[in-house]
């Protein structure tokens, strides 16, 4: 038996088969298309994996998520922000997973989507779903990014969960920050800490007693991401090898990170020397560097001749005597000399001040 679909004042002769209405889009995970037409539609994807284990406050922060998702009566936005594999696109699929449970679709954004046709077309999905802006930044320009205010904003009636992801939030527009009413949470994913390493290590490292040397060879990384740790681990069981043997061909290394900084202690036969005398007085790089570290004062600041009086001092990876990971200190001492590095932590404010 035939059927005729109608489409405005046009019908077209269509099998029973082919006719599959449903009145609510379907748990599962979708991407926008646009037909010849310019009309837009959604096409299946495939859903999300999860993970067998979830690390660190993931858990938690997907809890919370969506649980305040559930709980507000409108649209709610969620920023994750930090670099490639940080852990932010895992949280996000996980929020999704978790949501799917209970009936709730994604929307995948993959290409600039923005302007009235897109903002109508996501009105139209009159009930709950996520929308997943992965890498926001580099999807959407300045000019684009601003269209997407009116839809963050929650004037639509449906209720959405925007889910933005960015390496650089400094890239985001400005009216996105310090906006609750558009972006409700905003995450900040650093570096791994001892503790997330130490737990995955157990679960997933053959032989844990290379934990403590994974944990002091991330502290050389201004953010030791889950991509290094889970490759570090994968190529240690694969070929029963140390750390910095694993480490040899992988591509992680310390030196390309460019914005760790350390403050500088210089201990000189038993006597610290004041900071302010000291070049230099902050270090950037690598601690271990195949260049060594040097650092210099002037030992008679009043001395009218400072070459004369001028010290200087050159500490190689041979001269490294202790690591503490969880500080981000190095430690090194050369002819009765003492240098000490120490991991400049980012700044936050400190709510509980208060």
């Amino acid at each position: 038996m035939s059927y005729f679909m109608r489409s405005g004042n046009t019908y077209r002769v269509s099998k029973n088969e082919a006719i599959d209405l449903h009145d609510m889009l379907p748990a599962g995970n979708y991407v926008i298309k646009e037909d010849q037409f310019g009309n837009l539609y959604l096409e299946h994807i495939d859903d999300f994996k999860p993970l067998a284990k979830m690390y660190g406050d993931a858990l938690s922060n997907t809890g919370r998520i969506v649980n305040t998702f559930l709980d507000r009566p409108a649209a709610t936005g969620v920023m994750l922000t930090g670099e490639k594999g940080s852990g932010k696109t895992l949280l996000s699929k996980n929020v999704c997973i978790e949501l799917a449970k209970q009936g709730i679709p994604t929307i995948v954004i993959n290409a600039p989507w923005h302007g009235d046709k897109f903002n109508t077309f996501m009105q139209s999905i009159e009930q709950p779903c996520v929308i997943v802006f992965d890498e926001f930044e580099k999807t959407y320009d300045s000019e684009q990014q601003e269209s997407i205010l009116t839809l963050l904003d929650g004037v639509f009636p449906s209720k959405k969960l925007f889910m933005l992801t960015c390496n650089d939030k400094w890239r985001v527009d400005q009216h996105m920050r310090n906006r609750p009413g558009r972006i409700y949470y905003m995450l900040d994913f650093k570096g791994l800490g001892a503790e997330f390493i130490t737990e995955y290590c157990n679960d997933n490292l053959k032989e844990t007693s290379h934990i403590n040397t994974i944990c002091k060879i991330a502290s050389l990384f201004a953010e030791f991401n889950f991509d290094m740790l889970k490759a570090v681990v994968e190529e240690m069981n694969r070929y029963n090898e140390t750390p910095q043997e694993a480490l040899r061909m992988l591509n992680a290394k310390p030196e390309f990170d460019q914005g760790t900084r350390y403050d500088v202690k210089l201990i000189d036969n038993g006597v610290e020397i004041s900071n302010n005398d000291l070049s230099p007085s902050t270090y950037d790089g690598n601690p271990l560097s195949p260049k060594g570290i040097t650092i210099g004062y002037d030992s008679d600041p009043l001395s009218d001749d400072d070459a004369d009086t001028w010290k200087q001092f050159r500490f190689s990876s041979e001269a490294l005597i202790n690591v503490e990971a969880g500080a981000g200190k190095f430690v090194f001492e050369d002819k009765g000399t003492r240098l000490i590095l120490t991991k400049v932590k980012a700044r936050t404010f400190n709510f509980d001040a208060f």
